[in-house]
């Protein structure tokens, strides 16, 4: 994912850049057909939304991570450009 520190974002992105921590292409796997599809992603506090690209402004989901914590691990320097990050489960909310 890429760090995102501008601020000339279009506000009509919607969820797009705006304020985001991290953004950019990652892979999730599908809920009812357990098939994989790249998604564009963007981490905005505790929240990670997922769009089919970054030219959408409605997002396809939403992953909430109140209570978890997200951390960010250095890669591999083959892979420039590439970042990697884990969500590690905290409390679970009701």
């Amino acid at each position: 994912m890429e760090e995102n520190n501008d601020s000339t974002e279009n506000p009509q992105q919607g969820q797009g850049r705006q304020n985001a921590i991290k953004c950019g292409w990652l892979r999730k796997q599908g809920g009812f057909v357990k098939t994989w599809h790249t998604r564009w992603f963007v981490l905005k506090g505790d929240q990670l939304y997922y769009f089919k690209d970054e030219d959408e402004t409605k997002p396809l989901g939403t992953i909430f991570l109140p209570g978890n914590k997200v951390v960010e691990h250095s890669c591999n320097e083959e892979n420039p450009g590439k970042y990697l990050f884990e969500v590690i489960p905290g409390k679970i909310f009701f």
